[in-house]
């Protein structure tokens, strides 16, 4: 199938009338992306709120919106004033489009595959210098059908735009990513800090979760991550190493380390101290 059937490049470039009531539009399943260079526009799609505010002429400032829809959904525009321009770029595709023009989906970033997977997913974000170069080209170009060369350098124009759109998602989800493990770290170091602070104590997962401020399931997945270990071992290992520093340096008894460490019988504590350490814990004593 041509590439033109898969890709749909509209343009609006004019001055805006009054309407004072919700338009209602049948939105079937698309991949859709909307460059604005000038003017504003609110609408819902179902559910969701959009409210996009690229400038005016004297002050511009692009905004650019990309949406995926897996079903059909209703587009609700809001009423607006007569006599405001409104310039932007429209690009539409089916859900499946890169396979159509012979891309696998093995070749679309992991970032851009979810994306693509889901219902109303959405995302906004202000264009690159180039991809506002690229917009003012499809909108400079004429777009009435009649000029095939014209209509082929609109298409690589618009796939352009569709491939810095996925770049721009890609990047994005990325650094958020970072930002997300990064934060999750300096937490995680806040949490080790709160176990060997408390080691003595009951350390149920819960209460860790409340102590720290950090979910079950990030607590765990942290751990997991950088230690390998469950909170549970890592909690264990923690308590072993304070009793084995305990028999080395204060001469305490397998008893007295065993209660130390939460074992409820000192023959429990040396299996799990010889499987950490390699040998019995009397073999430490100085």
């Amino acid at each position: 199938m041509q590439i033109e059937q898969q890709i749909r490049v509209k343009v609006l470039d004019e001055t805006m009338g009054h309407h004072d009531h919700d338009g209602l539009v049948e939105l079937s399943p698309i991949f859709q992306i909307f460059i604005y260079l000038e003017g504003q526009q609110q609408f819902y799609i179902d559910d969701v709120y959009f409210d996009l505010d690229a400038g005016d002429r004297e002050a511009p400032k692009p905004q650019a919106l990309l949406f995926n829809l897996r079903k059909p959904a209703n587009l609700r525009l809001k009423p607006s004033e007569a006599g405001h321009s409104l310039r932007k770029v429209g690009i539409a595709a089916q859900p499946d489009w890169y396979g159509a023009i012979g891309f696998q989906a093995s070749a679309l970033s992991a970032e851009v595959r979810s994306f693509m997977n889901g219902h109303l997913n959405y995302f906004i974000w202000q264009p690159d210098e180039r991809m506002v170069d690229c917009a003012a080209r499809i909108l400079a170009m004429t777009n009435d059908g009649t000029d095939e060369i014209g209509g082929l350098q609109r298409q690589a124009e618009a796939f352009g735009l569709m491939s810095q759109s996925c770049a721009h998602l890609q990047g994005a989800v990325q650094a958020e990513k970072r930002e997300a493990d990064s934060q999750l770290r300096i937490k995680g170091l806040k949490v080790r800090e709160f176990l060997l602070e408390h080691l003595e104590e009951d350390l149920s997962i819960e209460r860790i979760s409340k102590e720290t401020g950090l979910s079950k399931r990030s607590i765990q997945r942290h751990f997991k991550e950088k230690y390998n270990l469950t909170v549970s071992d890592f909690i264990r290992k923690q308590r072993l190493e304070k009793a084995r520093q305990a028999i080395n340096k204060g001469g305490i008894t397998v008893s007295e380390a065993a209660y130390m460490a939460g074992y409820n019988s000192p023959s429990s504590f040396s299996n799990a101290f010889k499987r950490i350490y390699g040998s019995a814990p009397k073999t430490w004593r100085t």
